[in-house]
């Protein structure tokens, strides 16, 4: 960090450290119950955050920074998330923390509304985003894992370059996954059909067995008695093979001996 970066953060941090948790005067945060407790806990957990990115330890600094956020969630805070996480070499959440910093925080310093959309914009030099469109509304969009939102998806989405999975899912429908390569300043876009899924065709055996009417294949014809049938005495033989292996079973366990395997139930 050169030294005129490492005063300019100094500066930034010092100024955040008194106004980060200052309700905006346009829209203000949704504070807890217990508003003076919170504000306390999340300006001891911004005071933390702040030195550890002081010190270059960035991934104990956007724990703190989230923390506080969590307990009271100023909007000033995404300016700190937004620092921590570009400088974590996270561009897509950095990029994702500065814009909501500007949008949520306009009360914010001139100064830190700058640098917010300074970084912001440099960041977006080195991404590619995405196009996702889908006929189905209320389907939920993941990127490699990460749910992005439902569709219809208002904004296309920043993301790294190189190649990303994209899937699509909604209740009634086949899901939807597909590759692809995006590319650094270009847009990718990526279109789903999904189709419904037909229960009818789920299992022929549950609808009933014979769906179509008349007299099943494998039936035996009316006239064409059972008994003279292969299949009708091998199903025979097992039946008194089983009946057999029943009866032994039994008599074990009524004979006071070990018992059976059967006991393991019990533990369910």
């Amino acid at each position: 960090m050169t030294v005129r970066r490492a005063i300019r953060v100094e500066a930034l941090a010092a100024l955040l450290v008194c106004v980060a948790i200052a309700p905006a005067r346009a829209q203000p945060a949704p504070a807890p119950a217990n508003d003076a407790p919170a504000k306390a806990r999340a300006q001891c957990l911004l005071s933390e955050g702040t030195a550890a990115y002081g010190r270059g330890d960035y991934a104990t600094a956007l724990e703190k920074f989230t923390a506080a956020y969590t307990i009271f969630p100023s909007p000033k805070l995404w300016f700190n998330i937004g620092q921590a996480n570009r400088d974590l070499g996270r561009p897509v959440e950095a990029v994702a923390a500065f814009e909501r910093f500007l949008r949520e925080a306009g009360d914010a310093p001139p100064e830190t509304l700058a640098e917010a959309r300074r970084s912001a914009a440099e960041l977006k030099t080195k991404l590619g985003q995405l196009q996702v469109t889908c006929a189905t509304d209320g389907a939920e969009i993941t990127v490699d894992g990460k749910q992005i939102g439902s569709t219809p998806l208002g904004e296309m989405v920043w993301t790294t370059p190189g190649r990303h999975q994209v899937a699509v899912q909604h209740e009634g429908f086949s899901p939807a996954i597909q590759d692809v390569v995006v590319t650094t300043g270009k847009v990718a876009t990526v279109d789903f059909e999904l189709r419904t899924i037909d229960l009818r065709a789920a299992n022929p055996d549950e609808l009933g067995g014979n769906v179509g009417g008349g007299v099943a294949p494998d039936a035996p014809p009316v006239d064409d008695p059972v008994y003279r049938h292969t299949w009708f005495w091998i199903a025979v033989g097992i039946a008194v093979a089983v009946g057999v292996g029943v009866g032994v079973v039994l008599a074990t366990r009524n004979s006071g001996d070990a018992p059976t395997t059967l006991g393991a139930q019990k533990a369910f």
